[in-house]
């Protein structure tokens, strides 16, 4: 039997020996934190420059999330009764962000709106959320008018947030393949996408007025089949 000491003395040997010839020696440490992957459209955008300007972003930003908060909102009282108050729930919804001066809830001022303070969006795969879709009127159809919500797919494809004339609530019940579908395949519409890049200023700090608020809105000459 060997002595205690020898037995110290050849495992040291063994060790030294494996530490010459390059065996390999495990140390414990803590692992790297990695970054978890990113889902497409399951965040707010981030702030950037691609609008010349920081804000252009926020803006898009707090649309989205104000979108997000007013989900389930009831359209009902407010200007088309509900039927055809797209353009009022998503003009109720910019006017949380942006404050006075108010967006009209009438489409034909609010297209002119849309050009005067955004800019359009000229390919869907650069859509991002908080941009607006907008499908105008025709002389016998109701247009839609709507808030993109996240990307649902690389179609692309996008959930969007507008007014249902079946139960009269603010939700994210379309989707850009199912808008397509129906407004612009069914309907003959067009489909046209803006982006909010600078807020309107109060003209010395009074709220304009709109034009549309002076007259009754189309809605009324409207068939009743054109409702969602």
């Amino acid at each position: 039997m060997l002595q205690p000491g020898i037995c110290l003395l050849w495992t040291s040997s063994i060790w030294l020996w494996s530490f010459l010839i390059g065996a390999p020696v495990v140390e414990a440490g803590a692992l790297r934190e990695q970054t978890p992957p990113m889902i497409p459209g399951a965040q707010l955008p981030e702030s950037g420059t691609e609008d010349g300007t920081k804000s252009a972003r926020d803006i898009g930003a707090r649309i989205y999330q104000e979108a997000i908060y007013s989900a389930g909102m009831d359209t009902g009282s407010l200007p088309g009764g509900g039927t055809f108050s797209s353009v009022s729930a998503v003009c109720f919804v910019l006017n949380r962000v942006l404050g006075s001066p108010l967006v009209s809830p009438y489409l034909s001022e609010f297209e002119r709106w849309l050009e005067a303070y955004g800019r359009r969006v000229a390919d869907a795969a650069s859509l991002r959320p908080g941009d607006l879709i907008l499908s105008p009127h025709s002389l016998t159809v109701a247009g839609q008018v709507g808030i993109i919500g996240r990307r649902i797919s690389n179609y692309p494809d996008f959930e969007i947030y507008s007014n249902s004339a079946r139960n009269h609530l603010f939700v994210p019940g379309w989707s850009l393949r199912k808008w397509k579908e129906y407004f612009q395949s069914q309907l003959g519409l067009d489909v046209v996408f803006f982006r909010v890049i600078r807020s309107p200023e109060k003209e010395q700090g009074e709220t304009r007025e709109s034009l549309d608020c002076r007259r009754p809105p189309l809605f009324g000459f409207l068939p009743a089949g054109s409702s969602r």
